[in-house]
């Protein structure tokens, strides 16, 4: 994955109506299980599965499991919040709400309960995300986020098909 949301990293085709990449130099892999196990999260806060958020992030690494319920709580809520434009079906417009003001309100009670470092991975994926987001609210983008994820996540290969894949719900 290319994580640099830099718009210099971008070239629009406006006959073709398409951003092309033209800079890979902060390109990176991630580890299978990782992907595996963060597709899955995705999935449970579009679904706002408070069960497969928090399974998930303790799998990833997010949290410990010794967090106390306070923390649970707004760890989940952002969760959900940031899965808001995945959460329902039809096209989803970035303008129409503020997922940084939203989450940032969580921050001060994620700081101070927090036991463990987010995993390394996600500093350069939440980069790209955050950058990916920003961009789809400058230009006014109306997205069927929902429909490209479960898109994506009934073709993922996972590596360890035995856990239980949770559904698509809505």
């Amino acid at each position: 994955m290319q994580t640099d949301p830099n718009w210099s990293n971008f070239l629009y085709d406006d006959s073709e109506r398409q951003f092309n990449l033209i800079d890979f130099g902060a390109a990176r892999e991630f580890p299978k299980k990782f992907v595996d196990d963060y597709l899955r999260m995705v999935v449970a806060c579009a679904n706002r599965d408070r069960a497969g958020v928090l399974e998930m992030s303790r799998r990833l690494g997010f949290l410990t499991g010794e967090e106390p319920e306070v923390m649970l709580d707004a760890h989940v809520e952002a969760a959900f919040i940031v899965g808001v434009p995945f959460a329902t079906p039809g096209g989803h417009d970035f303008r129409a709400n503020n997922i940084t003001h939203s989450v940032s309100n969580l921050g001060a009670t994620m700081l101070k309960y927090r036991l463990t470092p987010p995993p390394d991975e996600v500093y350069s994926l939440h980069r790209k995300l955050s950058g990916a987001f920003l961009a789809c609210i400058k230009i006014g983008a109306v997205v069927p986020c929902r429909e490209m994820l479960f898109k994506v996540y009934e073709q993922y290969d996972f590596s360890d098909d035995h856990l239980e894949v949770l559904s698509n719900t809505g």
